[in-house]
């Protein structure tokens, strides 16, 4: 398997998308009698596959004969490189079950555009048209195909994010339709910062912690920390308590 453009691999990471589609619309909202039920759900539906998914890791990395049977059937969505250490899903659902347990829904959301997105752009650029290589063979044009589609598409969720919840700390118009233009300044930086974060990454902890993890974080991180200076709100704004996850009405 080689380390250029794996397009089943990008697909694989693309579905992510199922998670700040669920928490757009929160479908399950009022189940069980939860303040936050689409939230809980998602949260205890990644902490199961992460657990199980950590648990078969562990499994194929310490059996050669499962770690065998593993490779022959989703080897098309791993590097030849995580044969030996964690597959970058680990360090993907463990990044996502972050997110949105410690984020308000609109910076989870976009945290996890900037990997969905950003990510699988910035490989095919990178790969396809990539002539301009630093000295960790990443492009000059993989950096721009992160940063243009993953601004684009934190755009336009800031707009279906406004149109639904008018009074979100990251709408993008006033209650006159004026433009704000401070959420689009604010996004663009901490997608600047997510793509600095995948361009330095490197895969550490025996593969538990590489960009598939750092960059929803740290995007995740910039741009609520970036609110909380530029925009008229407090700290728990842009901060869940977990404490609430249960909480019933």
């Amino acid at each position: 398997m080689n380390s250029g453009f794996n397009f089943f691999r990008k697909i694989w990471h693309v579905l992510g998308l199922i998670i700040p589609v669920t928490l757009f619309f929160d479908p399950f909202r009022d189940a069980f009698g939860l303040v936050y039920a689409t939230r809980a759900i998602l949260v205890t539906l990644l902490a199961v596959l992460l657990l199980a998914l950590f648990v078969l890791e562990l499994i194929r990395l310490n059996h050669s004969g499962f770690e065998n049977f593993f490779y022959k059937y989703f080897g098309f969505l791993m590097k030849e490189s995580e044969r030996q250490r964690f597959n970058g899903t680990v360090p993907y659902f463990f990044a996502n079950f972050l997110v949105v347990l410690f984020f308000p829904a609109e910076i989870a959301i976009l945290a996890i555009l900037f990997l969905v997105i950003g990510d699988p752009f910035a490989a095919y650029v990178g790969s396809r048209y990539g002539k301009h290589r630093f000295y960790n063979g990443k492009s000059l044009e993989g950096i721009v195909g992160f940063l243009i589609p993953a601004f684009l598409f934190s755009v336009l969720a800031l707009f279906l994010i406004t149109k639904s919840q008018p009074g979100s700390f990251l709408a993008i118009f006033d209650p006159q339709t004026e433009l704000l233009w401070t959420p689009i300044y604010l996004v663009f930086f901490s997608v600047v910062a997510a793509c600095v974060t995948e361009f330095f990454a490197s895969t550490t902890a025996k593969g538990l912690i590489d960009d598939n993890l750092l960059i929803p974080v740290v995007g995740a991180i910039v741009l609520s920390v970036l609110s909380l200076l530029y925009l008229d709100y407090t700290p728990m704004d842009f901060f869940f308590d977990p404490q609430a996850l249960y909480i019933q009405k």
